[in-house]
């Protein structure tokens, strides 16, 4: 899950579009398209440039250099990413048995409710606090016909018993949008979330890719940027605490222990090979 500050969503997505300009890459973007070294493959590589320097939570007073898709003379051209786009945030919460213990629910579209709201509650509480309150005014999905019908309201929101005093989520009732991300398309979200889901896509692919689950190796080359991130943060508090993406990450995972429901801190190293399934 990718939480973008309402302040910083027109420049994010401006840095998005100007990438799909100059690589001439203005379809739905997404890992699996990756195959090869190409336009797509730098379109893509800058996006998730571009997500890991929005994930930031302080400046430090360091310039973030970010490849835009431009090319000079055939090198790859870089620019300074704004210091004003950041504080953006990511939620990477897996069920260990993609969802095959979870029994007595009518439909897979409640099982994905169900963990959602699982992630989306932890998560938010992990990265907001007192002093950095967490407010949730839109949440997107990409695409109902994934779960074959429109998510549910009621399961994902109305089931949260209960959320600290720092988060909380706008009561409009218009606050799912499980539209098609694909901008392209007559139903489909507006384009700048359509956008934004894509880039989410992308680093949940890049995720995947870490942990081991990647089905072409141009994919870890993709992933270097994240994967810089996720190695300070699987380095502990004390490493994150000096690090610009301080409380900019959530990495955990649950399973069923017969009717219960455990959580652990997400761990991963060069040969593990999780079969998770990530939402």
């Amino acid at each position: 899950m990718l939480l973008v500050p309402v302040d910083i969503k027109d420049c994010l997505v401006k840095q998005l579009s100007v990438v799909s300009k100059n690589t001439n890459y203005k379809t739905k973007i997404g890992i699996k398209n990756v195959k090869k070294i190409g336009r797509i493959y730098d379109c893509a590589n800058s996006w998730v440039q571009i997500g890991v320097a929005s994930l930031r939570s302080k400046e430090k007073s360091l310039a973030h250099p970010i490849f835009m898709g431009e090319l000079d003379h055939g090198r790859k051209k870089y620019t300074f990413y704004p210091k004003k786009c950041h504080g953006a945030k990511f939620i990477l919460f897996c069920e260990k048995d993609k969802h095959n213990l979870m029994k007595h629910y009518p439909d897979h579209a409640s099982k994905i409710e169900t963990t959602f709201r699982m992630g989306f509650t932890g998560g938010i509480h992990y990265l907001g606090n007192e002093n950095n309150p967490i407010h949730i005014e839109k949440i997107h999905f990409d695409g109902h016909e994934h779960y074959h019908r429109n998510l549910d309201k009621n399961r994902i929101i109305n089931r949260i018993i209960s959320l600290r005093s720092y988060c909380s989520i706008s009561d409009r009732n218009d606050l799912i949008d499980d539209r098609s991300s694909d901008q392209n398309k007559s139903n489909s979200q507006d384009y700048e979330d359509c956008l934004l889901l894509q880039l989410t896509d992308l680093l949940i692919g890049c995720s995947r890719t870490i942990l081991g689950e990647y089905t072409r190796e141009i994919h870890k080359s993709l992933s270097l940027p994240l994967k810089a991130i996720f190695d300070r943060y699987r380095e502990g508090p004390a490493r994150m605490k000096n690090s610009r993406w301080e409380n900019s990450l959530c990495l955990s995972r649950c399973y069923l222990d017969v009717d219960h429901w455990e959580f652990e801190s997400l761990t991963y190293g060069e040969k593990n090979s999780l079969q998770l399934s990530l939402i």
